[in-house]
């Protein structure tokens, strides 16, 4: 029985024929249910726990403790501003076959609160196809998909943007080319002992508003958000993350099943010959070498999570997100630390809400911005309440 692994082909490249292939399927819709329909149940206090806990490391007792939640505006557990990625991922990125995908932003806006027993279904398209250049990559394509959630009584709940980018992987020889830091010699961040404290600290005295109202009339334009920490970033966080997710990779039977169906969406590694899935390289350091990072990194939209958890911390029980959107600067890796804050940019009230926008951001441990954006808060106020 010959024993060496199949042979490794190389990478395809950036192809304008399959560019055009890609565009030509603006505006279709796709189907999201075929291999997942359990997706569609309804929502249980589990999914929301699982979700807040591991997806987003938020222990907020409003997403977690049916007891506490009835006695707040919702009278139930509503959920976290990202939680609808359980139920569609937001990844639509049709065609480009071998292309490495890559998170590159979202941008979610609420209509409705989302609550426990709600049946949420998703219907996707792609909405734009944009050729681009980088710092990171001379040449990729921006996908932008748009979905849209449905609760159980065909009311729009949520409608969500998102840009993938396409980058040809390292063996095509126009793949990402990222570094850490620009010494090669540096590549890890060695903490302290007084770091690590400081950290433990920030954890210890999360802020957060709790069952405390944040009325519009008190707010003003320049108060800051209190500051969130994130990481240093392990590979059990990149685990957890997965693990919070209704919506997860295929192993095992599945795994092999859902290749015959998608035979370009694998990788096979040329030291073993094991088919694996290509976004393993989050936590599989030689898919990671593949993509172009120099370890494994984080999913990006686990940082428009964290942004969402910066949010719900300071408006409280009975605030309510209505935008978030975000974009992604740099990857973050195993090692890092995020350190996430925000300010208020405007305030104003509209069709009988009030509301507060703000700017968001993250950086690293070197001072490093690798993620920022938007968002629109609704808040209590004095003279008009929160519905």
């Amino acid at each position: 029985m010959d024993k060496r692994p199949p042979t490794h082909t190389e990478a395809p490249t950036l192809d304008d024929e399959e560019i055009e292939k890609a565009r030509s399927l603006i505006g279709v819709w796709l189907r999201r249910d075929v291999h997942t329909p359990a997706i569609y149940e309804p929502i249980s206090l589990h999914d929301i726990r699982r979700w807040a806990h591991y997806s987003i490391g938020d222990d907020n007792p409003l997403w977690c403790d049916s007891t506490y939640a009835k006695n707040t505006v919702w009278g139930t557990n509503p959920v976290p501003p990202t939680f609808l990625y359980t139920i569609d991922s937001g990844i639509v990125a049709p065609g480009l076959k071998g292309i490495q995908w890559i998170f590159g932003g979202g941008r979610w806006e609420h209509f409705h609160a989302t609550k426990v027993g709600d049946m949420i279904t998703a219907a996707a398209r792609l909405i734009d196809v944009q050729i681009k250049t980088g710092q990171f990559a001379s040449r990729f394509v921006k996908q932008t998909g748009e979905v849209l959630f449905k609760n159980q009584n065909g009311v729009l709940v949520s409608r969500y943007e998102g840009d993938i980018l396409r980058v040809p992987r390292a063996r095509s020889g126009e793949g990402l080319k990222y570094r850490h830091t620009d010494d090669p010699k540096m590549e890890r961040h060695i903490y302290s002992r007084a770091e690590i404290e400081e950290i433990a600290e920030a954890y210890r005295t999360e802020y957060r508003r709790g069952n405390e109202p944040l009325y519009w009339e008190d707010v003003n334009e320049g108060d800051g958000l209190p500051e969130l920490f994130k990481g240093p970033l392990t590979l059990v966080d990149i685990v957890g993350f997965y693990a919070g997710r209704r919506t997860v990779y295929n192993v095992l039977k599945l795994a092999f099943l859902e290749r015959d169906r998608h035979p370009a969406n694998v990788y096979t590694s040329p030291s073993t010959g094991v088919p694996m899935h290509p976004a393993a390289g989050h936590f599989d350091v030689e898919i990671a070498h593949e993509v172009g990072m120099p370890g494994a990194y984080d999913q990006g939209w686990q940082r428009l999570n964290w942004a969402g958890h910066l949010l719900t911390n300071w408006i409280g029980d009975r605030g309510f997100v209505r935008r978030l959107g975000g974009r992604i600067n740099r990857p973050n890796m195993v090692g890092d630390l995020t350190k996430l804050s925000g300010r208020v940019v405007d305030k104003r009230k509209e069709d009988g809400e009030a509301l507060v926008s703000v700017e968001w951001w993250g950086t690293d441990q070197n001072g490093r911005k690798n993620c920022d954006g938007t968002a629109d808060v609704r808040v209590a106020s004095r003279d008009i309440g929160i519905s």
